[in-house]
């Protein structure tokens, strides 16, 4: 069976056909699960303080729709099939009843087992080339990346947008596919079929992935990838390239056990240690958050994809070294931001035991016509702030039209402080308001309370 489209159009014709697949569920899924219970009710680890209804019972209901028919025509194992339902029935009941991690992590071992023993595909291009250490590696890839994914799903589009890469890697990994092959297919429609997702998850802020969605569409995305027929001369490097397309996830949850391992806590027991609770509690903005998470995993996927091209028999070690040398290095970075945060928190507080003052300042930005700036305007003007200062102090946006700026130390008056920083406004062409606050606060007895000393400003 071959569409006849250009072969740079055809994954735009396969994310065109995921889309209008999921949109129309997506809609009816959001509409009704209120109705029907099939909602995220707010938890003391969740990012929402409202009813969220889970929608990624439509995305795997349309790779269902999928997997069904390629059923028909055997293209796909009955293992697939029946291992994948049994995993949506159990995030979906998950999503309901929020079940004990051991009763899921043995159900996700059942299922994992047995596609792995038993399906045509995988045996052909797992456990018949690489035995033994081939089938017991893919039974931890598929588990670790199934949990993994699960653990990132906290904030909006963070998971969404890891399945997409994910995604888009298979596509490349099943050679760009002229004609009809199953698995770049699956990939095309995945990605279109996460698009309207991403859509309703981060601007409508409408729906939540859910463990039914995130627990299904990465099991399908990790059988998936190891279907491909790549040739490589061993298992490790066979997993790596894989896994470089999840490198986000794979790094936080290697941060995650570490630390609970260390602590001599169970690593199924629950925290905020994750990388969504270290990202939202150093109050980045969401969509920096994701873009920068998103370089990582396009980097991760062009890297993998390239490797793949060379074969692995010509680098038989060059994709575990690189998939783990970026492992540790986006653990590192997501470990240095908790660090950097608490020391700065810590710095300040130490200033005060020390029985010196905490100085602050507040600003109302207003362009010259009165009119509230643009965020890109705050934030630039932020920049600049945060430059003028120490390194130690801090400059940030405390809402949408005004700056706090905190200071350890002040070597100058206020009056005098403040003119430096009202020429940074004159050469941005912005003012700020009429009246500048600004005070400090001091440690006044050995019980930690603390006393703030407010004052105002008459410009």
């Amino acid at each position: 069976m071959t569409i006849p489209l250009p072969e740079n159009l055809h994954v735009a014709f396969y994310m065109a056909l995921g889309l209008s697949l999921a949109l129309p569920l997506l809609l009816l899924n959001i509409k009704i699960a209120p109705r029907l219970g099939w909602v995220d009710w707010p938890k003391a680890r969740g990012l929402s303080e409202d009813h969220v209804p889970i929608v990624g019972l439509s995305l795997v209901t349309g790779c269902f729709i999928y997997l069904g028919l390629l059923a028909l025509y055997d293209k796909v194992s009955g293992f697939v099939l029946a291992s994948s339902a049994l995993i949506a029935l159990m995030g979906y009941l998950d999503d309901r009843y929020s079940r004990p991690a051991l009763d899921k992590i043995l159900v996700q071992i059942f299922c994992v087992v047995c596609v792995v023993l038993f399906d045509p595909t995988l045996q052909k291009t797992i456990s018949q080339t690489y035995g033994p250490w081939g089938t017991f590696g893919a039974i931890f890839f598929i588990l670790g990346l199934m949990n993994s994914i699960n653990f990132i799903d906290g904030i909006d589009g963070l998971a969404g947008s890891v399945l997409f890469f994910g995604a888009l890697g298979l596509y490349l990994f099943s050679g760009n596919p002229q004609g009809f092959n199953t698995i770049g297919v699956f990939g095309g429609l995945l990605m279109g079929m996460l698009v309207p997702f991403l859509y309703f998850n981060v601007v409508q802020r409408k729906g939540f992935l859910g463990n039914i969605g995130s627990y299904t569409l990465s099991y399908l995305l990790a059988v998936q990838h190891l279907s491909v027929p790549i040739e490589d001369g061993n298992i490790i490097t066979r997993l790596a390239i894989p896994g470089l397309c999840f490198l986000v996830p794979i790094a936080d949850a290697a941060m995650v056990l570490t630390y609970r391992l260390f602590t001599r806590r169970s690593p199924f027991q629950a925290d905020k240690g994750h990388l969504h609770h270290r990202l939202m509690q150093s109050a980045l903005p969401l969509r920096n958050i994701l873009f920068v998470l998103g370089i990582i995993e396009v980097l991760g996927v062009l890297i993998a994809y390239l490797l793949k091209l060379q074969g692995g028999s010509q680098s038989a070690w060059i994709a575990p070294c690189v998939c783990f040398t970026q492992v540790i290095t986006v653990a590192t970075l997501i470990v240095l931001v908790e660090k950097t945060s608490k020391k700065r928190l810590e710095g300040h507080f130490s200033h005060l035991d020390q029985g010196k003052s905490i100085y602050y300042l507040r600003y109302q930005i207003a362009g010259w016509d009165n009119v509230e700036l643009p965020s890109y305007m705050m934030k630039r003007l932020e920049a600049r702030i945060n430059a003028e200062i120490r390194v130690t102090d801090l400059c940030f946006i405390q809402e949408p039209n005004t700056l706090f700026v905190v200071l350890r130390n002040i070597s100058e008056p206020f009056k005098g402080f403040s003119a430096r920083l009202e020429r940074i406004f004159e050469q941005e062409r912005v003012k700020h308001s009429l009246t500048i606050e600004h005070g400090e606060f001091v440690k006044i007895s050995d019980n930690s309370r603390f006393h703030s000393n407010r004052q105002t400003l008459s410009n």
